[in-house]
């Protein structure tokens, strides 16, 4: 089958990926491979809207590393050879909601732990960050055996609620939660992503289409407002419910518009 080219681009570590498009199945675990329809009941809701409420100003100094103070709130864990990290708000009663982190190429889970911390402080979330294979998350192999074995693991750390688990990435993890949320089985009832998007060639029509928003700044110099929208209007076609929210002269950069960006993400879950 001729394979076309798509015209998104996907940063991996220092260079680029094209999509290439095929009905070529991504190779994902028989056990959480999500079921398909031939065609979808109904086209999922697609939204469009400017977030100028969201533009954090970038400071150009375009650096960032994680700080001493999250580094020692957070908790490292190993499991099955992955290393993985958790951070629980302290004096919080009850089940806590989870929030599965997927940082971007050359980062660690830690990194998005920070981003997220003052939400989960002021929620009460239960935050889960792995750190992917070599610093980057695989385009070509979709795994969500690990994070159910993680998910069970979390289990005896906290009171989580098993009922309130979703899913956020950024850059290179953005694109891995998209197929994750399109392809997989499992307990994360919507996905949220910054700076990123996957291949719309690989998506299915799930039985059970979750929903999904993208916040992508009109300045990334990676991800482009118009492939955005082609991919938005593909995953609503599979079914999704779409949010694409635009952040006005935002670029790629999170690291400083990260903790608004996770307290606005998280009180959209909150909604649902």
């Amino acid at each position: 089958m001729m394979r076309l080219l798509l015209f998104g681009l996907i940063i991996l570590g220092g260079g680029y990926l094209y999509f290439e498009e095929s009905n070529a199945p991504l190779p994902i675990d028989v056990e959480f491979r999500m079921e398909e329809r031939e065609a979808p009941e109904r086209t999922g809701r697609l939204t469009e809207k400017n977030r100028d409420d969201l533009l954090v100003p970038y400071s150009g100094s375009g650096e960032y590393s994680v700080p001493q103070d999250t580094i020692a709130a957070a908790t490292t864990h190993q499991l099955n050879g992955r290393q993985w990290h958790s951070y629980r708000p302290r004096n919080r009663l009850g089940t806590l909601p989870v929030v599965i982190l997927f940082h971007g190429a050359g980062r660690d889970g830690l990194s998005m732990i920070d981003m997220w911390r003052d939400t989960a402080d002021k929620n009460g979330l239960f935050l889960i960050a792995l750190d992917g294979h070599r610093q980057n998350w695989p385009a070509a192999n979709v795994s969500p055996t690990i994070l159910h074995d993680i998910l069970s693991e979390a289990a005896d750390l906290a009171r989580i609620d098993e009922d309130r688990v979703y899913l956020f990435g950024h850059s290179n993890g953005a694109r891995y939660v998209q197929s994750l949320i399109n392809l997989t089985e499992g307990p994360w009832r919507a996905a949220a992503v910054h700076a990123g998007y996957g291949d719309p060639a690989t998506a299915i029509v799930p039985v059970d289409p979750k929903p999904i928003r993208f916040y992508l700044g009109t300045r990334d110099h990676i991800f482009e407002t118009e492939t955005a929208r082609i991919v938005a209007r593909a995953l609503s076609d599979k079914g999704h419910p779409v949010d694409l929210h635009l952040i006005p002269n935002h670029t790629h950069w999170f690291y400083e518009a990260g903790p608004m960006i996770a307290a606005d993400a998280w009180a959209w879950f909150a909604r649902l």
